[in-house]
């Protein structure tokens, strides 16, 4: 009897131990913007980093950490950024700094960039995606 108490113990702190963690972190996810010239871009934002896609530039790696009101971006080359998280909300972001100001505008669609990583036909599906959310080739 002993045994099956220890054993049921340790089921359920294996149970409490794989339940995932709930974040109320804001950020996650997909958005959209524009640079100043209307060039179109995404971000897609994990736990920890910041695939920027920029229809001239292409794909940029940041790692990041929300401090307060402060997100701090730092690229591979350990360039860092610290930008002014003016307004979070579940459909805008809008960060600033002594240079400029952006505004983000949340996305939904179904195949993000993070799992598309995992099939080479799907992360070529939102690849062509990509180019089709494009609101200036969808002019032309």
């Amino acid at each position: 009897m002993k045994q099956f108490k220890y054993f049921m113990w340790s089921i359920f702190l294996t149970f409490l131990a794989c339940k995932p963690e709930k974040t109320d972190n804001r950020l996650l996810g997909n958005w959209y913007g524009f640079d100043a010239d209307s060039s179109y871009y995404e971000l897609y934002i994990s736990d920890t980093v910041i695939i920027l896609n920029h229809e001239k530039l292409g794909l940029a790696e940041y790692v990041y950490e929300k401090d307060g009101d402060k997100l701090v971006t730092t690229t591979p080359l350990f360039f860092e950024r610290v930008w002014n998280l003016d307004s979070l909300t579940d459909s805008t972001v809008v960060i600033s700094d002594t240079l400029e100001v952006h505004h983000f505008f949340k996305m939904h669609y179904e195949v993000d960039y993070f799992s598309s990583l995992r099939d080479s036909i799907e992360f070529y599906r939102f690849r062509e995606a990509f180019i089709t959310r494009n609101p200036r080739i969808k002019d032309e």
